[in-house]
């Protein structure tokens, strides 16, 4: 097709070059319309030629089909011309095999701990101490609780087993961060509580702690509430007295106290597992783990950078949107735990957490409320009116405890039962510290003279300093020795909202 129009294109300029050669030009001008003439038709006669031919290809693929038998594919095209015997294409050949990393008897995709940096850091201990983890068996007891974590990934599991081993041989001193530091004269090792990426990790060696947050964790699994953040794992070691049954207590390293669960008939036969597992119990160590909340800050940390330290707001009167919609959040936190029964025993601006949006200003009418307030700290918590404890940390404790009086390394805290009505004076106090010296304050001594009584109530000329008729009724009611429930301070503050 293309040599034709090749020669046919030339023979029609070869005829105008040759007629156009004369000098007559009349006769010009009437031979170069002709050839214009002549040249419109050949174009059309070569876009039909053109036309039919493109029909004939595109019929031709429309006559083939594929036939597919047993997982190969057979490929039939028809054509009058060409040979009809199916054309036999052969399969693919199979993928190459995943690379895979052996952790704890279970096959880890590579490319899984490639792309978790956590994962990484937390091999790079167990290569350092030269601790082979391919084979290795963890007790039953703690492997059951790992696989009891709801929604955890296989890589998640592997993390806390890790962490598992880092703890029980104390090789963490460098890896986590240090937020609170607990006395102990019963080991060496660190405890307290301490963050690692995005888990915060609680280790003691005394189980009182870990019994309370499991009690609060069994209690709650209904409430569906994500801003009341609970452990996902608590591991317990627990001796007691032989004589007593009472759990141990004692403060020196070795005691007479024994356990009694006979975990150690149940735990692996790995040679490595068994010599982990019996340094946790040496150490009677403990330890729970809960997820951190990214972008949280502690109110306490909160209000005195926001409030305390900024010269605008310490000498204006605190934005009362903000205030109560703060007051309202946390009130909500508590009424949910209180509907279940549970006193979290220790309410104050440290176990409060209080994460900003974007959009967030203390001094908007209708951006300072968008934030968001969590609840930590279980260690104290534990039934109404069964659970004993202190009601509280100092300043915060409720007057029913006689814990008025500032601590130090020699004084201990009075203990009873606790109530739900402990939970709401804490509270209580923390918001009026704050609403009038736009503070906190960790001990008695930053409040004025005046401002307790004797019995460790809050005076009424403190009360009288409040103008605001509503907040300061609400006071009134909460700082009582018979004060209202959370839900009554709920419902007060939604009305104030």
């Amino acid at each position: 097709m293309t040599t034709t129009k090749t020669r046919m294109d030339f023979y029609i300029l070869h005829t105008v070059k040759k007629t156009l050669s004369g000098h007559n030009i009349y006769r010009q001008k009437s031979i170069y319309s002709y050839i214009l003439y002549m040249l419109s038709i050949l174009s059309n006669i070569k876009n039909k030629i053109s036309d039919i031919i493109n029909r004939k290809r595109t019929k031709r693929r429309l006559r083939n089909y594929h036939v597919v038998m047993d997982d190969t594919i057979t490929s039939i095209y028809v054509n009058e011309h060409e040979s009809t015997e199916p054309q036999i294409f052969e399969e693919p050949p199979p993928p190459s095999p995943v690379a895979t990393t052996r952790l704890f008897n279970t096959e880890i995709d590579q490319s899984a701990i490639t792309n978790d940096y956590e994962i990484q850091d937390l091999l790079r201990i167990m290569d350092l101490y030269k601790f082979d983890i391919s084979n290795i068996t963890l007790e039953s007891r703690f492997e059951t609780l790992v696989n009891a974590i709801p929604n955890a990934s296989e890589i998640s599991k592997i993390k806390i087993k890790l962490l598992y081993i880092i703890i029980a041989n104390d090789w963490y001193r460098d890896l986590f961060e240090e937020k609170k530091k607990y006395p102990s004269v019963k080991v060496t090792q660190r405890v307290g509580v301490f963050r690692y990426n995005d888990y915060i990790i609680r280790i003691d060696d005394c189980p009182f702690s870990f019994m309370n947050e499991s009690d609060v964790t069994k209690a709650t699994i209904n409430i569906k509430n994500d801003n009341i953040i609970r452990p996902f794992l608590i591991y317990m070691n627990i001796r007691h007295n032989p004589l007593t049954n009472d759990i141990c207590e004692c403060r020196k390293p070795r005691c007479e106290c024994e356990y009694k669960d006979n975990v150690e008939n149940e735990t692996s036969t790995c040679e490595i597992g068994s010599h982990v597992f019996k340094k946790l119990r040496t150490n009677t160590i403990s330890f729970s783990i809960q997820h951190y909340v990214k972008d949280s800050v502690l109110l306490y940390t909160w209000v005195r950078e926001n409030i305390s330290s900024d010269i605008y707001n310490r000498f204006l009167s605190i934005h009362r949107v903000f205030f109560v919609h703060l007051f309202y959040k946390c009130a909500l936190l508590l009424r949910d735990i209180h509907s279940v029964n549970i006193v979290h025993g220790d309410i104050k601006p440290d176990n409060i957490l209080i994460c900003e949006h974007d959009n967030f200003n203390i001094n908007h009418p209708e951006r300072c409320k968008n934030f968001t307030v969590y609840l930590i700290d279980f260690g104290l918590s534990g039934f109404h009116k069964l659970g004993v404890g202190t009601g509280g940390t100092v300043p915060y404790c409720h007057p029913e405890f006689k814990n008025i009086v500032d601590t130090n390394r020699t004084t201990r805290y009075n203990w009873k039962k606790i109530d739900v009505k402990h939970d709401v004076w804490s509270l209580g106090i923390s918001f009026l510290t704050m609403y009038i010296y736009r503070d906190f304050y960790n001990y008695y001594n930053n409040y004025p003279n005046y401002f307790f009584l004797k019995n460790g109530y809050v005076s009424s000329l403190i009360m009288d300093v409040i103008s605001d008729t509503p907040i300061n009724e609400l006071f009134t009611k909460m700082m009582t020795d018979v004060c209202i429930p959370s839900s009554e301070v709920c419902a007060l503050l939604e009305e104030m909202k």
